[in-house]
């Protein structure tokens, strides 16, 4: 069975062109190493909006994209994809092992 990534919420996700780092876009249109302030899109609609910002405030980072995200009770977010969910929180043998039951 295909796993079904594309998700209902979406972030704007990029690497800053000074150091390569991970970055989101918040809801005041600037960038951010911060997964939880970044601003959420709900539906498709919005997503395609997020997305559009993000080329525009594209001036100080490689290539914005749309991340499919899920949110929990508490309004945290994390990413859908395993790939995703290390670029956001650096490589760590906690990510994969949990990746790894939930796929068992």
């Amino acid at each position: 069975m295909a796993k079904n990534l594309s998700g209902d919420l979406q972030i704007a996700s990029a690497n800053r062109l000074a150091d390569g780092m991970v970055v989101f876009l918040d809801e005041a249109g600037q960038w951010t190493g911060r997964l939880d302030r970044a601003a959420v899109a709900r539906d498709r609609r919005a997503a395609e909006i997020l997305l559009e910002r993000a080329r525009v405030e594209s001036f100080t980072v490689v290539d914005p994209f749309l991340v499919a995200v899920v949110e929990d009770e508490a309004g945290h977010i994390e990413p859908l994809s395993l790939r995703e969910k290390i670029r956001a929180s650096g490589l760590t043998f906690a990510a994969i092992a949990a990746e790894a039951v939930r796929y068992a």
